[in-house]
């Protein structure tokens, strides 16, 4: 496993969540859900079911609070993998979730989380032609997020991602299968309207 700088990126994202949770403000002060919309930079790690390891990407998500306990996020991750024979895989997970408060008003609120994605996959390079792939996914996870101050909040979330098959791309929704699967952990930071 090299280290490269999307896991230092990582790490230090991680290490900051941590270490801002103490700063948290008092109860009485405005709490997790409690500003309508925030936007902010994130890293995730992602890993396949069978895969030997992961690998780190960076993106950014949008939240908006539709009422103190339920909220909609928008995100968008890229990943590039470089392989033998100067293959290169990039992926752009796009992914919409529902999140559901389980403490709301607090500085600190743990949340269920389910949505949908599309990922948009190119590979390129090699001797092979380049080729793109779109796949429809589910997800569902939970993850927690602190309230700092008035303009700034961290979270981290864990999601399981079960991806479409290729071979039933083309079928109808109810005769898809979703075999390839993964886990999904991010780490964020964001900017509260």
């Amino acid at each position: 496993m090299k280290w490269n700088s999307s896991k230092a990126n990582g790490l230090l994202l991680a290490v900051t969540f941590f270490l801002s949770l103490p700063l948290v403000h008092s109860a009485e002060e405005l709490g997790v859900g409690d500003t309508g919309f925030s936007i902010g930079p994130r890293a995730s790690y992602f890993k396949a079911k069978d895969a030997e390891e992961g690998s780190y990407s960076a993106g950014v998500q949008a939240r908006a609070h539709l009422t103190p306990v339920l909220g909609v996020e928008g995100s968008i991750d890229y990943r590039k993998d470089k392989y033998a024979n100067d293959v290169s895989i990039k992926t752009y997970p796009v992914q919409a979730s529902l999140l559901a408060y389980l403490v709301p008003h607090s500085p600190i609120s743990p949340y269920l989380l389910g949505g949908t994605g599309w990922y948009f996959t190119r590979v390129s390079g090699g001797t092979a032609e380049t080729q793109t792939d779109n796949r429809f996914g589910l997800h569902a996870g939970a993850g927690l997020e602190a309230r700092l101050n008035e303009f700034l909040s961290v979270d981290g979330s864990y999601r399981y991602v079960w991806l479409e098959d290729i071979e039933t791309k083309s079928a109808s929704a109810l005769d898809k299968t979703y075999n390839d699967q993964g886990s999904m952990i991010t780490v964020a930071v964001n900017f509260l309207f």
